[in-house]
């Protein structure tokens, strides 16, 4: 059994951030949040949210990004899909997939088609 926790953090003049957060039980690590290994992230890059769920649908992290003022809308994505891919391996994840609508995209498919447009953003 595990303890989720929602907090609000605020952060003065930029806003508030929502985070959700599993306190691991005591009889153990994370390893049964993903008993199939594989874990769902679904990036919300206009609310600046991020979700993974596991096989079955349940939500296991669910956080919001701070987007800085200065951040161009593909570092944004950058830093929204870091924060997602770290929260799914945190909690055991071994293989995690970019939820776009029903197509499923790898995290190293999609990690490579950011990297490709970052070297692109680069050289113009």
């Amino acid at each position: 059994m595990y303890c989720v926790s929602k907090m609000t953090d605020h952060y003065g003049n930029y806003g508030e951030s929502d985070s959700s957060y599993i306190r691991e039980s005591l009889t153990g690590p994370f390893s049964d949040l993903f008993p199939d290994g594989q874990a769902f992230i679904e990036l919300d890059e206009e609310r600046g949210t991020y979700k993974v769920t596991g096989q079955d649908g349940g939500v296991i992290a669910f956080s919001t990004v701070t987007r800085s003022k200065k951040a161009t809308d593909l570092e944004f994505s950058r830093q929204l899909f870091n924060a997602a891919a770290d929260a799914a391996c945190h909690y055991g994840a071994k293989n995690a997939f970019v939820v776009n609508g029903t197509v499923e995209i790898p995290v190293d498919e999609y990690e490579a088609e950011l990297l490709k447009a970052e070297k692109e953003d680069d050289g113009e």
